[in-house]
């Protein structure tokens, strides 16, 4: 199989040839600035007792590569990792455990004779944890973290809206046992080249004006910069457009936006007197309560004037859940903001319906952005963390590599990589639409006709047997987190095959009317729109 078809994301340039490199007993050493990958390569590839260094890591900022970047030569007995900075190492380090998975029948762990030389599109590169609903546990961000250095993800936003000390009760302080955990999630993203992006979201309930307010939000700033924040975002979503309190209205005025001029005011003093002092090292990013769509409005024009030129700017699109997301909407975007703006995905998140899952691959995403102010893309999963790494791979793919993304052939190694995903191929056909608003399975909706108007019914047969016969053990977190919908398309394929019976005189009304019945008993969301459709028009078909 082709080498590349095990490598997410896609490289910039790659040649193999069809000799191989033996590396179960391969030493790996480096110098200090490639010491991340180092320890990476040593724990996927652990060289037996006194074994000659055949891999060598290095960083060389004068290697003529962009930030993040790497070569990676194979061949002669040796393997030569070389970063433009220690995470550009550590990628090249993630590719040579790439190629080293690729199956072999002759070797236990090789790689081919390659030459690969490589960078990323989009500088900002990540998932933000900003859905309503049940937060992810602590497992599942460290889990997390790890998935996001295997696919060069580089930021991890940790904004979960259910997090009451994130937003309803973010003047307060953090327990201690949490704060253990943020600290852990820090040293975790900092060893794997993974920006940890602490968010606040005071809009709720802040007097903005109030210098009191202004000193809490420092404060708690100032308690997760002992843990180890050291990058920020502030908040303004999904709060009233108007300002709330007297005082706010009194300092900022009540024409149309003035709450932007509010929230420029709060981003403006925490940078100059949180940032600035701390010596952070990058800026501030915000949301805008104004946070989709591209025209300019009073809100955005007070926000372009007002906010600090080095801000970055969320934003989701031309709507707040979007299909298609074009580099003009992007540009029209920034310049309404009058700054340079990043991509708040709302995909594959699911806390608008979490009856559903969305299992695949981004698509209706611009690829060509050359002269785009766009920064780059961090995507909003799923709360269930792990099914959302098979949307998050194609993701990773994406800002890689703009040009040769094919949603389609992401998926597909999406599917390869992740452990439980092939065994439940079916069910994850079944999830793959998006937007949400679109037909669930055009493909199946598309059988179901045909067989209304007297078949083929052969396809359409077999489809609904994959659905029915899908398997309950699997394991892994995938399987276990999407057991739900996995028994509910197992009850719909059922159902499908029932009314297909029916419809073809194999079938028996009674059977029909049961297993529909207890398809649609299922809270999970698979198929709905789709399969009991065809069922009943098949029941009234032959009540009539």
């Amino acid at each position: 199989m082709d080498a590349l078809e095990w490598i997410v994301p896609c490289p910039k340039k790659a040649t193999f040839g069809i000799s191989h490199l033996e590396l179960r007993d391969a030493g790996v050493q480096g110098d200090a600035a490639a010491a991340s990958a180092v320890g990476e390569l040593r724990r996927a590839l652990p060289p037996a007792p006194g074994a000659p260094a055949l891999v060598e890591v290095r960083v060389d900022s004068g290697a003529g590569l962009p930030p993040e970047g790497y070569t990676l030569t194979a061949g002669d007995g040796r393997v030569t990792i070389v970063g433009a900075d220690p995470a550009g190492a550590f990628y090249g380090a993630q590719t040579l455990i790439a190629l080293a998975a690729v199956p072999c029948s002759e070797h236990v762990a090789c790689v081919p004779e390659s030459d690969v030389r490589d960078w990323p599109d989009l500088p900002l590169r990540g998932t933000i944890e900003g859905f309503y609903g049940t937060p992810w546990t602590h497992a599942d961000r460290m889990d997390h973290l790890r998935f996001s250095a295997r696919h060069k993800l580089n930021a991890y936003v940790y904004a979960p809206k259910d997090d009451p000390f994130h937003r309803e009760r973010w003047r307060e302080p953090y327990p201690e046992e949490e704060l253990a955990r943020l600290a852990e999630l820090v040293a975790e993203a900092a060893a794997r080249h993974v920006r940890f992006v602490f968010a606040l979201s005071p809009g709720l309930s802040m007097v903005y004006s109030d210098p009191a307010e202004r000193a809490a939000l420092r404060a708690k700033a100032e308690q997760v910069w002992q843990a180890g924040i050291r990058e920020y975002a502030l908040l303004f979503d999904d709060i009233p457009p108007e300002l709330s309190h007297a005082p706010d209205r009194e300092a900022y005025g009540t024409a149309e936006g003035a709450s932007a001029s509010a929230h420029a005011a709060v981003c403006r003093d925490f940078a100059e007197h949180f940032l600035s002092p701390h010596g952070a090292d990058r800026p501030l990013t915000m949301v805008p309560t104004d946070y989709a769509g591209t025209a300019r409005t009073a809100y955005r024009d007070r926000l372009a004037a007002e906010l600090p030129a080095d801000v970055l700017v969320w934003w989701t699109g031309s709507d707040v859940v979007v299909g298609t997301i074009s580099a003009y909407d992007m540009t029209a975007a920034a310049a309404s903001y009058g700054h340079r703006v990043a991509l708040w995905d709302n995909f594959p998140v699911n806390d608008f319906d979490f009856s559903r899952v969305f299992l695949g691959p981004l698509v209706g995403r611009a690829t060509d952005l050359d002269e785009v102010p766009l920064e780059g893309i961090t995507a909003n999963p799923m709360v269930e963390a792990a099914a959302s790494r098979i949307a998050l791979t194609t993701v990773a793919d994406y800002a890689w590599h703009l040009a040769a993304y094919d949603p389609a052939r992401s998926h597909e190694r999406a599917i390869r990589l992740l452990p439980g995903a092939a065994e439940l191929l079916p069910l994850v056909e079944a999830c793959s639409a998006w937007p949400p608003g679109d037909d669930q399975s055009p493909a199946l909706t598309a059988l179901c006709a045909a067989a209304l108007e007297g078949g083929p019914y052969e396809v359409l047969r077999a489809e609904l047997v994959r659905l029915a016969e899908l398997p309950t053990g699997v394991p892994g977190p995938i399987a276990a987190e999407l057991a739900r919908w996995v028994s509910a398309a197992r009850d719909m394929g059922t159902a499908g095959l029932a009314a297909l019976d029916l419809l073809t005189g194999a079938g028996t009304l009674a059977a029909a009317e049961e297993a529909l019945a207890r398809a649609e008993t299922h809270e999970a969301n698979v198929l709905r729109k789709v399969i009991p459709p065809f069922a009943r028009q098949v029941l009234e078909r032959v009540t009539a």
